[in-house]
């Protein structure tokens, strides 16, 4: 599910998780331009930074299946479940930028793409877990991880792409700056990270396989 994001639980963080916020905030804006790659279930030394990609969302609103707060051990568990998925059937693609301030990459965002196994529906993916750092939104970051995404599944004869997410949302309006069209909407889908229910819409997109 796409996700959107609050800053309920952010305004109640201790002042030293703001200082640390802070901080990060100004590394990441000396970070060069993203760049993206697909994991392999043998990138876990990407674990500990994805681990913080899902805290920041849950502790800010996002819907993507937990509530807040989201322990280091449930999120690095969820992680440990999506590389053990990686293969033929599920990609995991993540955007990192270069630090001027730190060593090594920063993570900024990830997206899952898990394609439909089923023999009579060879043509469908569904999009999963798009997630853009709190401190890296505005930059295009998730219109890159899509744009590659979208490639990845035009690529396996894939046409026709398919995602939920949360209604009256900025994930939402990721969808219809990136031309997906909506198909409806399911009243009380699943509750929030503040545990309240929420809507959720369903988009899709056709594309045009590329062999």
């Amino acid at each position: 599910m796409l996700t959107s994001a609050t800053s309920s639980v952010f305004s109640a963080l201790a002042p030293s998780r703001r200082n640390f916020e802070a901080q990060a905030g100004k590394q990441l804006q000396a970070l060069a331009p993203a760049g993206i790659r697909k994991l392999s279930s043998q990138d876990l030394q990407w674990l500990p930074a994805l681990a913080d990609l899902l805290i920041d969302g849950v502790h800010r609103g996002a819907s993507l299946g937990f509530l807040a707060p989201l322990s280091r051990y449930a999120a690095m568990e969820y992680w440990h479940g999506v590389f053990a998925r990686l293969g033929p059937h599920h990609s995991l693609w993540i955007a990192s930028a270069a630090s001027e301030s730190t060593a090594g990459d920063q993570l900024l965002g990830a997206v899952q793409l898990s394609l439909c196994p089923r023999l009579n529906a060879h043509h469908r993916g569904e999009v999963q877990g798009l997630m853009v750092h709190s401190r890296a939104r505005g930059r295009g970051v998730a219109s890159l991880l899509m744009a590659r995404l979208e490639c990845a599944a035009a690529a396996q004869a894939r046409t026709l792409l398919v995602l939920k997410a949360p209604s009256a949302s900025q994930a939402e309006a990721v969808c219809v700056h990136l031309d997906w069209q909506r198909a409806g909407e399911i009243p009380d889908y699943n509750a929030n990270a503040d545990g309240n229910l929420q809507d959720a819409t369903l988009y899709f997109k056709r594309l045009k396989a590329l062999r």
